[in-house]
């Protein structure tokens, strides 16, 4: 009797089911493979601490305090050095001269002594567009220029002398400002016009 004749394997049912089982595998591994390579090929994304800005923000925004001097301090502003001495009020400069007339104001004169050094490297003049009253209603005044007020203060007057460097001048420069004035500073520029660069304040009253 002849035995049976053996199915070709590949015509067997477990042979496709392993078929199919490594596929399904393969197609599995595939799609895997392809997912990461997508996840791969994002640029990376860089987390920005916005608190972190913010602080940044707010220190530049900060802006360094002032310093308000007082009277007998010293400091400087630019190349020019500073000591307000003496701050006086009044209302006449009389004159000892008979030619020259007495100085007189409907408001009041502030009269300030002052130290002032030459830092420079070069020899310079003191002018009096380099100082200016400020009061607390944030109102500026020139310094008082009156011929017959400079002919009174003779060699006292500081303005329009020339200083070298390292050598300083001691002197007297009045201001004319409204009597209700109760509260005042003054203001030093480091120099005039485009050469005042910096500038200090000095609480007088």
């Amino acid at each position: 009797m002849e035995g049976k004749k053996k199915k070709p394997f590949f015509k067997r049912w477990w042979f496709w089911a392993i078929v199919l089982i490594i596929g399904i595998g393969m197609l599995g591994s595939n799609e895997g493979d392809k997912n990461k390579g997508d996840k791969s090929s994002e640029p990376d994304k860089i987390v920005v601490n916005q608190d972190d800005d913010k602080k940044e923000d707010d220190k530049k925004d900060v802006e360094p305090e002032e310093i308000v001097y007082q009277i007998g301090d010293s400091f400087t502003s630019g190349n020019l050095g500073i000591v307000v001495e003496e701050v006086e009020e009044k209302r006449e400069f009389k004159s000892d001269n008979q030619f020259i007339k007495a100085v007189t104001t409907e408001g009041k004169f502030i009269v300030i002594t002052a130290k002032l050094t030459n830092n420079d490297t070069k020899a310079r003049t003191f002018s009096s567009m380099q100082f200016k009253i400020i009061d607390d209603q944030d109102r500026e005044f020139d310094a008082y220029t009156d011929a017959n007020l400079m002919m009174i203060l003779g060699d006292k007057d500081i303005f329009l002398k020339e200083c070298n460097p390292g050598m300083s001048r001691t002197g007297v420069f009045v201001f004319e400002v409204p009597e209700d004035i109760e509260s005042y500073s003054l203001k030093v520029f480091s120099g005039v016009g485009f050469a005042a660069k910096t500038s200090e304040i000095v609480k007088l009253k």
